[in-house]
């Protein structure tokens, strides 16, 4: 009996396991930017590359969005995927499969350098030794280009010899510029690249430096290729992160506790009571009393301990108070700052934060980073002042109703300046057989497919164009003829997104405008 109950505990055992290798199976993912995929993902591939963005049909890594020189944030943080608008995106992940990196010659490259021009993968320039700068718009350096100081000159002319992490406490060996990070606000000592993302991927607002504490290094370090969220710390965002302060741990704080079985115990007439006033420090009333037999009267006495601490504050709370000076030398002086006009600046949208999150996504909206690019620079006063007077003699003039706003998200097919109108509407109107074809390519196990629209209705009728996107295995490509796709019968998940770009019309519209 006890040989077959053990055969049975061996096979639910490995159903359990079989389910649990089915829940845990990894989901395959490819960056709709890069088209690098997640089959021989690491640990670190993370801190690396960024979470995975997942999102209607768009996949990226949030690095890929951060460094790709072309792609605007020009929504709020909860517009799109952390402020990249889905058109914008699926509009890069298009240019990008029509560029090759400099480094694998692989098409999906989105990230230029700021001085030589050259373009590449953002995977691909970490391997190749490239800086990002996670900050301001975000630039990105090769390794010939890459901005050196003098300290910087220094350390690749004499490096280190016996440098030592000191996150790790792991020799740094060999001494590589591109592996190792410093603190540039008092260069006492360094660190692994990887030890240190690692580490501000952790803090958050709380990063500071290692080795003088400064704050500045929150900001500096982001020029060295390392990503700092603008979020709390990973342990203040733990479930139950403050658990332990619910839980009242009492015992007998007198300097001598008379219980025989020490200042923990507290039961019978051991019994720990708590301050009356705070309920923080707790006290054996025998030890209260200073004896190990108490009368009946004095059993029966209600709590009245207070501990030191709360006794004397409340003994000051009682002394009389003293006149308040109205002299100069009562103000504080160490409140002093600077008051820069300059310092102020104006949003380049009105978006108030939301703290909801899109539950179809896969978006962790807690690591929103700004772009520069969505901010105006800082306004002059006199310039503050000639936009209030223009703003005074506006109020003053009748003004006509506002037109009801509309969202850049409410669709993600939307041409710019323009009224958003629905999939159906597009399919039905717009993009009926046969098609009016433009041009085709393949990248990455996908074929896109772009369309001039039409609107017969208007004096020019060609309107923009769409790019489709198809899976290659789909079976109404058939064999990409011409005549196929021009007949192909479309459905909403082909639409990828659309531009107001007309192409040669644009072309010969100029033509025969400079020739009128």
């Amino acid at each position: 009996m006890g040989s077959s109950i053990s055969v049975i505990d061996k096979c639910n055992a490995l159903r359990c396991f079989n389910r649990s290798l089915n829940k845990n199976k990894k989901e395959m993912r490819t960056c709709d930017i890069c088209n690098k995929n997640n089959a021989n993902e690491e640990e670190d591939d993370a801190l690396l590359y960024g979470e995975w963005m997942v999102k209607q049909n768009v996949t990226v890594h949030y690095y890929c969005l951060l460094l790709s020189s072309n792609l605007p944030q020009r929504g709020g943080d909860s517009s799109g995927i952390l402020g990249f608008l889905l058109r914008d995106i699926r509009q890069e992940a298009v240019a990008a499969q029509k560029r090759k990196c400099a480094f694998c010659r692989e098409k999906g490259a989105s990230v230029i350098c700021f001085k030589c021009r050259i373009v590449f993968h953002m995977i691909c320039g970490l391997e190749n030794r490239c800086v990002y700068q996670f900050c301001d718009d975000f630039r990105s350096y090769c390794e010939n280009c890459a901005p050196m100081d003098d300290y910087k000159r220094q350390l690749v002319a004499d490096p280190p010899k016996s440098a030592q992490c000191d996150i790790c406490f792991r020799p740094i060996s060999p001494f590589l510029l591109h592996n190792v990070t410093y603190g540039d606000c008092c260069r006492k000592g360094f660190a692994h690249r990887t030890c240190m993302r690692r580490y501000a991927l952790a803090s958050g607002y709380y990063l500071r430096c290692l080795w003088c504490r400064s704050k500045t290094f929150h900001d500096n370090i982001r020029l060295q290729s390392v990503f700092v969220p603008d979020r709390d710390a990973t342990w203040e965002r733990q479930p139950n992160a403050y658990s332990e302060l619910h839980n009242r741990r009492m015992r007998c704080e007198q300097a001598i506790c008379l219980c025989p079985k020490g200042r923990d115990f507290n039961r019978n007439t051991w019994i720990i009571q708590p301050c009356i006033l705070c309920a923080a420090v707790g006290t054996h009333y025998k030890c209260y009393v200073g004896t190990m037999r108490l009368s009946r009267a004095s059993a029966n006495e209600p709590n009245n301990f207070k501990c030191n601490m709360c006794a004397e504050v409340e003994a000051k709370l009682q002394q009389p108070k003293q006149q308040l000076t109205t002299s100069d030398e009562s103000i504080d002086s160490s409140f002093y700052m600077p008051k820069n006009c300059n310092e102020l600046s104006v949003a380049a949208d009105d978006d108030s934060p939301v703290l909801s999150e899109d539950e179809s996504s896969l978006v962790d909206a807690t690591i929103i980073t700004i772009k520069s690019s969505q901010r105006l620079n800082a306004l002059s006063c006199e310039k503050l002042n000639e936009l209030a007077v223009k703003e005074t003699q506006q109020l003053q003039e009748p003004q006509p109703l506002p037109a009801p706003p509309i969202s850049v998200e409410s669709s993600v097919i939307e041409l710019p300046d323009t009224q958003p109108i629905s999939i159906q509407q597009l399919l039905a109107d717009f993009l009926k057989p046969p098609l009016p074809l433009r041009e085709s390519f393949f990248s990455d196990g996908h074929f896109y497919l772009v369309v001039y629209e039409y609107n017969e209705n208007l004096e020019n009728p060609c309107v923009g164009s769409c790019t489709l996107r198809f899976s290659i295995d789909d079976k109404r490509l058939g064999d990409f003829s011409e005549e196929t796709l021009m007949q192909l019968q479309l459905v909403e998940t082909d639409v990828w997104y659309r531009e107001s770009d007309r192409g040669v019309y644009d072309k010969i519209d100029q033509y025969i405008e400079n020739n009128m």
